[in-house]
């Protein structure tokens, strides 16, 4: 099983216990079980916050297993119904808060309250720890095999069958661009809708890099060209293969990408930087592919591409990050900063709807910009024999304007919908404890 399996299994155990104590405890006059609205009664005399806060509502979250356990609330909840301190650490073990019976009795004789939440800090990192080495340090080989065998392989086979277009004839306006989509569609598809299981971020991960590194064909596309400068390989100008070589390219990178990812997830909570914060851990896990790939594509593509991808890949790693710290053991807001961070985040989405669509829209308009043809990258430059394009310089800077408002149209849905909204759920459904 996964973590998150696990957690919501001990979630639902430890609540099921929680409803017994619940329905068993002597009120007197031989009457026995406390009504959830009692039971917050009880809690609030112990800790205001209790009856201040939450309802009953809340109360049912807890034993259905809706919420995460934590250390406070059963301490809490153990003092409101007279429980003994060995029953309090058994339901502390039972909710995973602790790797042993002796851990969770010192947790429960500690006296200092933010001593005892720093404690089941650093044990949820150790518990999340234990899981991550149980499902992953024995796996990491075989994960990447299953990567490279079953989603690497398959889908470089699809791509290049994509020989097989020239036979309706290459040549066609249309068919460039139809090859990238299609290709950029399947690996969207089996990465979101059909992902490797037990991988976490990894596969949303890769075909998102993936999606940005192709998403620039379509804007060299209309003039026959892209922006590695594959087509000024031999006699291929003209014919399927510079995107084939380029699809293929962006497959491995990407590849390599989501295996840096997930080697560095692997690193980051295997236990040996559970006192790092949950955001340094977060950007040990992003940053390393998200730098390798704009490295490499640096280097061998045109300035127009490395300067979109310098934003682009940033804000990917930005987003990543945020999601990674999401799901972190150590990151237990409050209801009221759940809510915050829920609102800030959906307005912060407004402002950059706009800004990008002003940026995109002024970048089209502009008759200067783009207006950087794929003549170049950082290893050397070469001519462009317009006669054979049987284009003007002026037609072949039109054709590849509109190619840029297709490519930017394009990335701004995939950055905003999804991958954006998948941060914005991520925030909604963050545990936010007892809220």
């Amino acid at each position: 099983m996964v973590e998150s399996d696990v957690q919501r299994s001990r979630a639902a155990q430890l609540g099921f216990v929680m409803r017994s104590y619940r329905e068993s405890f002597s009120v007197g006059d031989g009457r026995r079980g406390l009504t959830q609205e009692a039971l917050l009664e009880r809690m609030g005399s112990v800790d205001s916050e209790y009856a201040e806060r939450y309802s009953h509502a809340t109360v049912s979250r807890w034993e259905s297993g809706g919420t995460r356990p934590t250390l406070q609330r059963l301490k809490v909840f153990g003092k409101a119904l007279n429980l003994s301190r060995t029953e309090v650490a058994g339901l502390i073990l039972l909710a995973g808060l602790a790797r042993d019976f002796q851990s969770a009795w010192r947790l429960v004789t500690s006296s200092d309250r933010g001593e005892a939440v720093d404690d089941g800090a650093a044990l949820d990192r150790t518990s999340a720890s234990v899981g991550a080495e149980g499902v992953w340090a024995p796996s990491v080989l075989r994960t990447s095999l299953r990567l490279v065998l079953f989603r690497v392989l398959p889908l470089g086979m699809f791509i290049a069958s994509g020989y097989a277009l020239s036979v309706y004839g290459w040549n066609n306006a249309w068919m460039p661009t139809t090859y990238v989509v299609v290709v950029t569609a399947v690996v969207l598809a089996q990465g979101i809708l059909l992902p490797d299981r037990g991988t976490g971020l990894r596969e949303f991960f890769w075909v998102s890099v993936f999606f940005l590194l192709s998403t620039p064909l379509l804007q060299f596309a209309p003039i026959g060209m892209d922006h590695y400068g594959f087509y000024t390989i031999g006699n291929t100008a003209g014919t399927q293969m510079p995107y084939m070589l380029a699809l293929l390219f962006n497959l491995l990178i990407a590849s390599a990408a989501g295996l840096v990812f997930q080697l560095q997830w692997f690193r980051q909570y295997s236990g040996n930087n559970g006192e790092r914060s949950a955001l340094r851990r977060a950007a040990s896990v992003a940053l390393p592919p998200v730098i390798l790939v704009y490295t490499v594509v640096a280097v061998i593509s045109n300035v127009s591409v490395t300067v979109q991808l310098a934003v682009l890949l940033s804000v990917l790693g930005v987003f990543f990050i945020t999601m990674l710290v999401l799901r972190d053991p150590v990151f237990k807001p409050s209801e009221r900063d759940r809510l915050f961070l829920l609102a800030t985040t959906s307005v912060l989405a407004m402002i950059s709807t706009t800004l990008g669509v002003v940026v995109v829209l002024s970048i089209y308009l502009s008759p200067d910009l783009p207006s950087v043809l794929p003549d170049h990258n950082l290893l050397t430059s070469w001519e462009i024999n317009f006669e054979e394009l049987g284009l003007t310089r002026e037609e072949a800077l039109d054709r590849l304007n509109l190619g840029y408002l297709w490519h930017a149209v394009w990335v701004f849905a995939y950055m905003l919908f999804v991958v954006g909204g998948r941060v914005i759920v991520g925030f909604y459904r963050i545990d936010a404890g007892d809220g």
